[in-house]
């Protein structure tokens, strides 16, 4: 099954129209211009730049046709891995012992039901019309490498299904922290399945809530819970407490109360798709140490959506995951790093509180969270042309640079080309390991157990 092309039909989605009001502080993230509703597509105002709607949620990327693209591949690869899973699953039915049957037909029946859930759930990006152009024009609206389809699903159960402690703690904590500042207009960036967004607008009341993410799961997950008829899926506990949990089938009904106003946006909140200035305040939930940019460009982004005396409220823990230690920033770094950005950090709390304590997982975690609430006093230029990707992967005329990550890359594939090329069927690991040990001079215990390593990481043995 393939899910890589883009389908052009006016007939293969029921376009709705967003409410003007949210359309009105929406602009176009090429040009920052605005835009309007067109043709069941939002178009800007002069530049025409075409954006798809999906199910009534606007997919404002630079080069929405390529995201979508992205996205699908994504799709047909979760489709490839799952099957494979339910094959194998299948063969190990036919020879299991009895014993097991039940626990095996459990997670097999579960997986059948997930795969199509999944499916289902992301078909709208296959099938929605997009005004036509070169789908692969450029390549600035790739997904992080580190986002894949499933990125984050244990957090759509936590969401809707059995995280209230952790829900209740996270809302009110952000709630404490502002301290009853204006919160008319509200932003929440990298909202996921939108648990926290719901939550902040019943409790604060704002005139409008924009619940903002690129993961197309879990923003269609929110979709179908808060505004349709919910949403039925399958979870998989990584730490299954009981053969009864390997896989739990969910009804998750729909909110009983609608939420008005409250809007979801698929954008790169370090790209805007929202007018300059036009909210009062900007929520980061588990979201600064994980977004690919370097923390002064992406905060810069930030600054854009504020005006002077709005507020950016920050939660979560400042595990970064930059390439480089200059970059992983301690919390006594943050006030010196938000002034730089254009914010000054008012309230700085520390909390403890539980992770992803799933009544049906074995393990869970204690976090320490962060969260402040940061004045924005001056404005600060955005950077242009924001790309977490080097020119070279962008623009394929450009030279690729022979860099040290580069030389280490070609070193690392040679020697594994050089591994695999021992094995003729005929040798046991001792004696491969042993003749790459004397033709590299290394110590033979040290490579028999390097050898081992590579194959069960190779071949995904545990």
């Amino acid at each position: 099954m393939q899910f890589a092309d883009i389908h052009i039909n006016d007939n293969d989605m029921l376009c709705k129209m967003p409410d003007p009001n949210f359309i009105d502080i929406l602009q176009c993230p090429k040009t920052g211009e605005s835009l309007a509703f067109q043709d069941n597509q939002l178009v800007s105002s002069t530049s025409h730049e075409h954006y798809p709607l999906m199910n009534g949620i606007p997919w404002l990327h630079p080069n929405p046709l390529h995201s979508m693209v992205d996205w699908s591949v994504k799709l047909n690869h979760f489709y490839k891995v799952i099957t494979a899973e339910i094959d194998a699953l299948e063969n190990d039915l036919s020879q299991a012992d009895t014993i097991t049957h039940d626990r095996l037909n459990r997670v097999l029946d579960g997986k059948r039901a997930f795969l199509e859930q999944v499916t289902d759930l992301i078909s709208p990006i296959v099938t929605t019309k997009v005004a036509s152009k070169p789908i692969y024009d450029a390549l600035s609206d790739r997904a992080p490498n580190t986002q894949n389809l499933l990125s984050y699903e244990a957090n759509l159960y936590r969401d809707w299904v059995w995280g209230e402690e952790e829900n209740e703690l996270s809302c009110n904590l952000i709630i404490d922290t502002l301290e009853k500042k204006d919160t008319d207009k509200l932003l929440i960036v990298g909202a996921g399945a939108c648990r926290l967004a719901y939550d902040l607008h019943i409790n604060l009341t704002p005139s409008m809530t924009v619940a903002n993410d690129i993961n197309p799961m879990l923003l269609f997950s929110a979709q179908r819970i808060l505004h349709e008829s919910g949403l039925e899926i399958v979870e998989f506990p990584m730490q299954p407490k009981a053969a009864d949990n390997v896989a739990i089938h969910h009804k998750i009904p729909r909110m009983e109360h609608k939420p008005e106003n409250l809007y979801l946006l698929f954008s790169d909140a370090a790209k805007p798709a929202i007018k300059a200035k036009s909210m009062d305040v900007i929520v980061t939930p588990w979201l600064i140490d994980i977004q690919p940019f370097e923390l002064k460009i992406f905060l810069r982004s930030l600054n854009h959506y504020l005006d002077i005396g709005g507020y950016w409220v920050n939660f979560g823990s400042l595990v970064f995951s930059q390439g480089r230690d200059s970059l992983c920033y301690a919390i006594g770094e943050m006030e010196a790093i938000a002034e730089a950005c254009g914010f000054k950090i008012e309230r700085l709390e520390q909390k403890e509180m539980p992770y992803l304590k799933s009544p049906y997982n074995a393990g869970w975690r204690m976090e320490n969270i962060w969260c402040w609430r940061a004045k924005k006093v001056s404005d600060v230029k955005a950077d242009g042309g924001l790309q977490h990707l080097p020119e070279w992967i962008l623009d394929t005329s450009v030279n690729v640079p022979l860099s040290n990550d580069i030389k280490n890359t070609a070193f690392s594939y040679k020697t594994y080309n050089e591994i695999l090329s021992l094995n003729d069927g005929k040798h046991s690991l001792s004696q491969m390991a042993r003749r790459f040990a004397r033709k590299k001079n290394m110590d033979e215990q040290e490579t028999v157990s390097m050898f081992k390593t590579f194959y069960m990481k190779a071949l995904n043995l545990k």
